[in-house]
């Protein structure tokens, strides 16, 4: 990438906006390029920061240690940057990043980036005011999801009697909670004819009836183009349910790791929940089997 594609890179960022080419400039000189292969992590989280990453060209994976494993947290494509956080504050490292497949980045060193902010009053000015507005978008972002999931824990806590109300009352909780215009569809799995019954929907058709199984028990996400997600909710070796979402327009990498984690989320109350129907239903018609055996003895 040539000087000139650089400053054009920095500019994009909402970070430097509006800072003149000529003072982007100089950052663009001091970007450092770095190539990562599949797999490796150039960010490992608890380390001390060395700087933010601008990925040139392959996709990063971000995620964070939880008891159990990791979780991933985003993905980052071309043009867009990561690590700016702990750069600027001087804190270790709150997550890990890897290369999915061979990465192009370019490395932006904490002490050119303090140097460049010292040396200039006004875009140093103007640069902390834009970091603090896209800390409190990621911030909101994180209480809209916690209140979108209390939001549906108290649905799930009513008992309710089939999988099909279950899922209609989710989706109508879910879907005001999600960033932009959004349609969706909600269905549940007959046992009994062996297809999925569609419980409730929200604009057009998104597909076919026949999702992808879940391969465990829980939800298993995959997005089927930019705009649309599929969530097949499953019990061990048994499906559950289907949730589908279609954005109202084509989704950033960075959107669709948000919307794929928040919806992952729900996936995972949901199939617990259609569970609990399940189990709920079945005592039930064996408590009338029970009875009815007991009457007919007498």
């Amino acid at each position: 990438m040539d000087q000139t594609a650089r400053v054009r890179l920095l500019a994009a960022q909402p970070l430097f906006s509006g800072i003149p080419e000529e003072r982007l400039g100089r950052l663009a000189d001091a970007l450092e390029p770095r190539s990562v292969p599949d797999g490796e992590a150039f960010i490992v989280e608890g380390a001390p920061s060395d700087g933010m990453y601008f990925v040139e060209s392959g996709r990063a994976r971000v995620a964070k240690r939880l008891a159990g494993g990791e979780k991933d947290l985003a993905f980052v494509g071309p043009g867009e940057c990561l690590g700016e956080m702990e750069l600027v504050r001087g804190a270790a490292r709150s997550a890990s990043a890897y290369a999915q497949g061979p990465v192009a980045l370019l490395r932006l060193k904490t002490d050119v980036l303090r140097a460049w902010l010292d040396a200039d009053a006004p875009s140093a000015a103007g640069f902390y005011a834009r970091l603090a507005e896209i800390q409190s978008a990621r911030l909101r972002r994180t209480s809209d999801e916690v209140a979108l999931l209390y939001d549906l824990s108290q649905l799930l806590v009513t008992p309710r009697a089939t999988a099909k109300d279950l899922l209609a009352r989710a989706l109508e909780r879910v879907v005001p909670h999600l960033q932009g215009e959004w349609s969706a569809e909600a269905r549940a799995y007959n046992q009994f004819e062996d297809e999925m019954e569609l419980a409730a929907r929200r604009g057009a058709a998104l597909g076919p009836d026949a999702p992808e199984p879940a391969p465990k028990g829980g939800a298993a996400a995959s997005w089927r183009d930019e705009r649309t997600i599929e969530l097949a909710l499953s019990a061990p070796k048994r499906p559950l349910g289907l949730l589908r979402f279609r954005a109202a327009v084509p989704l950033s990498d960075s959107a669709r790791a948000e919307a794929g984690r928040t919806l992952g989320a729900v996936a995972r109350l949901l199939a617990s929940a259609l569970e609990n129907v399940e189990f709920r239903t079945d005592e039930a018609l064996r408590e009338r089997l029970r009875s009815r055996s007991h009457a007919s003895d007498l």
